[in-house]
């Protein structure tokens, strides 16, 4: 009896059609990755360079912005729709002074493309105090439509906030 309901699921999953018709409207995984691959370079070289201009038109109106490792460090940076990531990233990166990426990695696997390396960056604080580093970062992309739907960022501050507290102990003296 137990051979029989361990096998039953087996028989239903053969009995079903080869790809629902969901699965039929969507595209390949192959299709989809050579759709994402052209979009997530363009928009990631943009928002790299910080070309806020070259990056809006690549975001989707729905699109959201989110780097949960920054909660600690600048109390989050998150955006929900295209208007509110431009008004973060014109106003939100002001501040940086320079930002470059040394790849160690990127991939584009079905809607997403992932970029991995070390961020050489430069952020001049309120006080006019300029604190740069090099951190591991990740940013993962999801490409839909040939637009951006979602930008999420993982960075280790942990050296920003060494070189941050460097500069303030060194200022101090």
């Amino acid at each position: 009896m137990k051979i029989f309901f361990r096998a039953l699921p087996l028989a239903i999953a053969l009995a079903l059609p080869a790809a629902p018709l969901a699965a039929q409207e969507r595209p390949s995984f192959d299709d989809a990755g050579a759709a994402t691959q052209p979009v997530g370079h363009a928009y990631f070289d943009a928002y790299i360079a910080r070309d806020w201009d070259a990056l809006e038109p690549l975001l989707a109106d729905d699109a959201s912005f989110h780097d949960a490792t920054a909660e600690l460090v600048f109390g989050g940076a998150e955006a929900e729709g295209k208007a509110a990531m431009m008004t973060l990233f014109r106003d939100g990166y002001e501040g940086i002074t320079r930002m470059t990426l040394r790849p160690m990695r990127n991939f584009h696997s079905g809607h997403y493309s992932v970029f991995e390396g070390e961020l050489d960056w430069a952020l001049r604080l309120d006080d006019g105090m300029e604190v740069a580093s090099v951190m591991p970062f990740v940013t993962i992309l999801r490409v839909e439509d040939g637009r951006v739907v979602s930008h999420r960022d993982f960075a280790d501050y942990a050296p920003f906030l060494a070189a941050l507290r460097a500069a303030r102990a060194a200022a101090a003296e």
